[in-house]
């Protein structure tokens, strides 16, 4: 606003001047217009010679006269002179007739036939002296040949006392200045009216802005706290799984599996016995219970199998770090490969959905790296970055395609690992590793364990 203002102001000041400027030259105008009618009406006639000739006469120069005595004139002109080019061929004051002066902007604009007025508050070059207080008019007036002719013979110069003159264009130039005063203050205090109405309105905008904001904010915290609810059941949902599946795994290895282990005990009691009675009871006795063994082992392996896959038993006792050897050493003992397990620093205080989290993805991993890279450069490494955990499975097969169906052997697959993994609120990522290979990864806030 302040820029505003004062660029109005200067530009106000400009136009002032120039107005005030405009309105005295139409006021000098004005009163040199007078002064041209008179010469026009009086001198024209006598000084006609001037068309063919240099110099006037002595019968012109005394009709000169008469008309410069004051009861002839009755006008306050103070000073009279006829020009022929540059040269003074009459004037009021003898002594000036017949000298040669240097053109002037006035005289020149007076040759071309226009009426050249200037107002002089000060006693001008071979002008008639002034008293301390007086101003006057120099005015140049084109004196053309008779006949209707457009030809100059000569110029009259006159000067012309203007007492009212300088109170004129005092109180003209007041005026304007009063009225570009008064223009000018009411722009002020329109732009200021706007300025404050706007203000107004911006205030009133910044202040639904910032209630706008306040319930945005609201809502995105209780939002975040909704989120926060919802990962956190989720955790918990994901560790009562990992408890049920690892007490339904504990229960079958208690259970079931002891008792076809009992079974299969009692058949080769049972055969002992048999074999003490006739060949061919023998004979038959012994194919049953061949088959019938066979069938319990096989059914003992299955459980035993599904039983530790569910979860390991003592998962719930295990370090983080501890647990992902674990799953590395597993998959060492079943596959006959070797994993190179490189573990930073890690939490010993995380949750138990987490570590069965961890513990899944470094099972799937190895899975997929020995099933499509024959176990090559299999790699299991685990960092902490603040409060966040990064584990990853890395191998340097030919790389998976896609995977994201279920394990055909019962695991997971990717895409049950990607839903495990997001509803804990982590970060899941799987993709082809830049040097070659695959890398399967998530990280995962840590959570204490007594959470």
């Amino acid at each position: 606003m302040l820029v505003t203002s004062i660029a109005l102001i200067v530009g106000m000041q400009f136009i002032g001047y120039w107005v005030s400027h405009r309105i005295g030259e139409g006021i000098i105008a004005t009163h040199g217009v007078s002064a041209a009618l008179y010469a026009e009406s009086f001198v024209e006639s006598r000084i006609q010679e001037l068309a063919t000739k240099d110099t006037l006469n002595p019968e012109a120069r005394e009709a000169l006269d008469r008309l410069m005595l004051p009861q002839a004139m009755g006008q306050p002109i103070v000073g009279f002179r006829i020009w022929k080019g540059n040269t003074v061929v009459y004037s009021d004051k003898a002594e000036y007739i017949g000298k040669v002066f240097p053109p002037t902007k006035l005289r020149d604009l007076a040759w071309k036939g226009r009426l050249a007025v200037e107002y002089e508050d000060h006693a001008p070059d071979h002008g008639p002296a002034l008293k301390a207080d007086e101003a006057l008019l120099e005015i140049y007036i084109p004196i053309r040949r008779s006949g209707g002719s457009n030809d100059i013979i000569a110029l009259a110069e006159t000067y012309q006392i203007a007492p009212e003159l300088k109170r004129e264009l005092r109180r003209a130039k007041i005026g304007t200045w009063i009225v570009v005063a008064g223009f000018t203050i009411s722009m002020l205090l329109l732009q200021f009216m706007i300025v404050l109405r706007g203000s107004r309105t911006i205030a009133q905008q910044r202040s639904a802005l910032n209630d706008r904001i306040t319930q945005l904010s609201r809502l995105l915290e209780e939002n975040s706290a909704l989120r926060d609810r919802a990962q956190e059941a989720s955790r918990r949902v994901a560790e009562m799984n990992e408890q049920i599946l690892r007490r339904i795994g504990s229960d079958l290895h208690d259970g079931p599996v002891q008792v076809l282990g009992m079974s299969v005990l009692r058949l080769d009691s049972l055969r002992d016995t048999v074999s003490s009675a006739g060949p061919d009871i023998v004979h038959e006795a012994d194919v049953d219970i061949s088959a019938l063994r066979e069938a319990l082992r096989e059914c003992l392996a299955e459980i035993r199998n599904l039983s530790s896959g569910l979860a390991p038993a003592d998962i719930d006792r295990l370090t983080l770090a501890e647990a992902l050897r674990v799953a590395a050493q597993r998959h060492e003992r079943h596959t006959g490969t070797q994993v190179r397990v490189e573990l930073g620093p890690l939490p010993d205080g995380v949750s138990l959905a987490i570590k069965s989290c961890f513990f899944r993805l470094v099972q799937e991993g190895l899975t997929n790296a020995f099933r499509h890279a024959e176990g090559t450069g299999q790699r299991v490494t685990a960092q902490r970055f603040g409060d966040i955990i990064e584990v990853a499975v890395l191998d340097r097969g030919p790389g998976l395609i896609a995977n994201t169906e279920p394990d055909p052997d019962g695991g997971l697959g990717l895409a049950g690992l990607r839903d495990r993994v997001e509803s804990l609120g982590g970060e899941f990522d799987f993709g082809p590793r830049p040097d070659g290979g695959m890398r399967l990864a998530a990280r995962l806030r840590s959570i204490s364990s007594s959470a």
